[in-house]
């Protein structure tokens, strides 16, 4: 009986920790969502400003853009179209976002309503403990429910740390992703500026286009962890700087329609990802050092609690 008690208040703490996070979260997402909607509707005002260049335009994938413009190719494009490319490509990475933000909130509001009364189960369960132990063990009573709140803080401590894991990894990902493209398209824009052609171009252009798309799912992935980072410091000593996190992908959609036409851009986007892949790795391996710990620590705690228990 005490084994089942004390198994179903670890579970339950757990979940109370849970529904704390996942009230944080719900707050942030909507505080992001309202700031992006409010970016996306200012592109798309843009967008309609200009909107004959848009009906010309607007569909087409970013390397589609530039392959549309192969002709202009040696010429500077003009300030619209500039503007409307621009525009366009701000647009679809906010559209994007809005839509990921308010996916990742309808989730939180799910996870929330899963534990709305997790407050009035945990008081249930410490009661019935309570009266079990005063009733049978009263000399146990103190030990047990130490190695108990010990127990349940652990395993609290190792889920949290397990999804920043994943999370981090995630982020590896997305940034691995990013670079190989980056990598093929600095290759290809090598083979084109030596004369390529039409056909390399293209190519370039595609694998830019690959490129930032890897891009925006790491900008994703890097939101998700910097939340999970942000739960796993309350707990853990983890030193670790990440204000600059979340803005590092306006480095490449700034200026992106006519700087990423000249080779250098590109190779020094490539240097920016590899250095971001490389910081997130020493990150994640911060974390994932915690994390084992903490497992170990929840074994230790949950061996000490089943011999007190069989010993009683």
């Amino acid at each position: 009986m005490f084994q089942e008690l004390n198994d179903r208040l670890a579970e339950l703490k757990g979940k109370a920790r849970q529904k704390a996070a996942w009230e944080r979260r719900e707050q942030e997402l909507a505080k992001e969502l309202e700031r992006k909607r409010h970016e996306r509707g200012q592109w798309e005002e843009q967008l309609r400003a200009e909107q004959k260049d848009v009906d010309r335009l607007t569909g087409l994938s970013l390397g589609a853009l530039f392959y549309a413009l192969i002709g202009k190719r040696d010429e500077k494009l003009t300030q619209e179209e500039t503007e409307v490319l621009q525009a366009k490509l701000k647009r679809d990475e906010a559209a994007d976002t809005v839509a990921e933000l308010e996916a990742e909130l309808d989730e939180a509001k799910r996870r929330l309503g899963e534990v709305r009364f997790i407050e009035s189960d945990i008081q249930a369960a410490l009661e019935e403990k309570r009266r079990l132990i005063l009733a049978s063990h009263p000399g146990l009573a103190a030990e047990l429910q130490q190695l108990t709140d010990r127990e349940a803080e652990a395993q609290a401590n190792a889920k949290e740390l397990s999804e920043a894991v994943s999370a981090g990894r995630a982020v590896m990902n997305a940034l691995e992703r990013a670079e190989d493209r980056l990598g093929s398209a600095k290759n290809w824009g090598t083979y084109d500026m030596l004369g390529g052609g039409l056909i390399s171009t293209a190519v370039k252009h595609g694998r830019i286009d690959e490129a930032r798309s890897a891009i925006h799912h790491a900008q994703s992935a890097l939101r998700r962890f910097q939340t999970e980072l942000a739960d796993v410091q309350r707990d853990v000593s983890i030193r670790i700087e990440v204000g600059e996190m979340l803005t590092f992908a306006d480095y490449f959609f700034d200026g992106f329609v006519t700087d990423w036409i000249v080779q250098g851009r590109i190779n020094d986007s490539l240097a920016q990802v590899s250095n971001k892949r490389a910081q997130i790795a020493r990150i994640a391996a911060e974390v994932e050092s915690e994390w084992r710990k903490a497992e170990a620590e929840l074994q230790t705690l949950r061996r000490r609690r089943s011999a007190l228990i069989e010993n009683a």
